[in-house]
């Protein structure tokens, strides 16, 4: 312990040494020194000696005599444990069961809203029909016009030739 407080010291005597500010005020270098000497690294995790989130401790050897014993004897199940096991997952799966019927319900009044706007746009436009124009339901062609005598004259000439 005296030796770790005698390094302190020499260190805290470095430190005034090798931290200079020369033509600055006596407390901007103060300021300084505090600020430099708090963003000091510190030493990486692995070479820390102990540390909260490492296990520090190996764990005891057990008794061998003490394992052979267990060894031999058949392994009886803790039932009360797999009984809170058990009724935990039902209740899981009930829960589960519970949200896929509230999906399905859901989907059903959805379908159920879905067919009822199709039947009244139907109805409207079935109370909109007799006002609506009448709509031929093959496209009929206009007739031609009539055409200057020159160009009939080279249509049936190409017409000819097709010939």
């Amino acid at each position: 312990m005296r030796q770790e407080g005698n390094d302190l010291e020499q260190l805290s005597e470095l430190n005034k040494y090798f931290t200079v500010f020369s033509g600055s005020s006596q407390e901007d270098v103060s300021y300084a020194t505090v600020f430099w000497n708090s963003v000091t690294l510190q030493p990486p995790l692995e070479s820390r000696l102990v540390s909260a989130d490492i296990s520090q401790r190996l764990k005891v050897a057990k008794n061998p005599q003490h394992c052979m014993n267990i060894d031999c004897e058949s392994p009886t199940p803790d039932t009360r444990c797999e009984e809170t096991l058990q009724s935990v997952y039902l209740k899981q799966q009930a829960e589960e069961k519970k949200g896929y019927m509230e999906m399905a319900k859901r989907r059903e009044e959805i379908i159920t809203l879905f067919k009822k706007q199709r039947e009244e746009q139907i109805k409207k436009e079935m109370m909109s029909l007799p006002y609506k124009p009448n709509q031929c339901d093959s496209y009929q062609r206009p007739p031609p016009k009539e055409q200057p005598k020159d160009i009939q004259q080279d249509i049936d000439d190409v017409r000819a030739l097709e010939w």
